[in-house]
């Protein structure tokens, strides 16, 4: 006979583990590597690709880097193929006599191609970059599927060994999170996991999908009973 002490539908208690997959930050891939790039001109073999090619230098500075002819308001564009949040470009200048052809340039990102890019906001100016060094210009998270580099002026040659952009965007990731919790909910419940996935949205975790690698253990509660209102005084 069930005495009423427990109420076996109540999930009390929640102890197990369970999988958390959401969208992470990984700062150490290079966005722009291989990326479709395209530039307003190119002097002879010195295509855009050439600057997201994933090679800094080498014997052969028209088989590594990019340059635009000699023209005015010379630019080069690559697609990151999706918006994210930029923190920080890295440029790698010609090794030779010329590098200070980079002098000037300007860094832009955005979703616009309005003026191939050069409408969108400015990350840095870059006043200058000695010859073959990498330089690294920090855009704070900047949002955008675009970067561009724009140097305003007549007779002008853009030339550009490396473009690096390293960015907080989509990438998923999976961990294991031990819970415990008090809960209402059934256990095969689609609410529960709802509830949790709402609380991580408050304090900031977004985008983020839950599921049991098992199904966590249930304990009872005793049964809360009312004080009888009938009883005499």
């Amino acid at each position: 006979m069930n005495s009423g002490r427990f109420h076996s539908t109540l999930l009390p208690l929640l102890l197990w583990l369970f999988w958390v997959q959401m969208k992470v930050n990984r700062a150490e891939d290079n966005l722009a590597l291989k990326r479709n790039a395209s530039q307003s001109s190119s002097f002879g073999f010195w295509s855009a690709e050439r600057a997201v090619d994933g090679s800094r230098t080498g014997p052969k500075l028209w088989s590594v880097c990019s340059s635009t002819a000699n023209q005015s308001n010379p630019w080069w564009r690559v697609d990151l193929g999706d918006v994210y949040r930029v923190s920080r470009v890295i440029i790698t200048n010609i090794n030779n006599s010329v590098a200070d052809r980079i002098n000037g340039a300007q860094i832009h990102i955005g979703n616009s191609l309005e003026n191939n890019g050069t409408n969108n906001p400015m990350c840095a100016v870059i006043s200058s970059i000695p010859a073959g060094v990498s330089a690294t210009f920090l855009c704070c998270f900047m949002e955008g599927r675009y970067v561009s580099l724009f140097i305003p002026g007549d007779s002008k040659m853009l030339t550009l060994c490396e473009v690096e952009v390293y960015v907080e965007g989509p990438c998923w990731k999976q961990s294991l999170v031990k819970l415990k919790l008090n809960s209402s909910f059934s256990l095969s419940d689609v609410q529960l996991l709802t509830q949790l996935e709402s609380a991580l949205a408050r304090i900031g975790l977004s985008d983020v999908t839950l599921h049991w690698t098992q199904l966590p253990k249930q304990e009872v509660m005793p049964k809360q009973v009312a004080p009888d209102k009938r009883k005499k005084r």
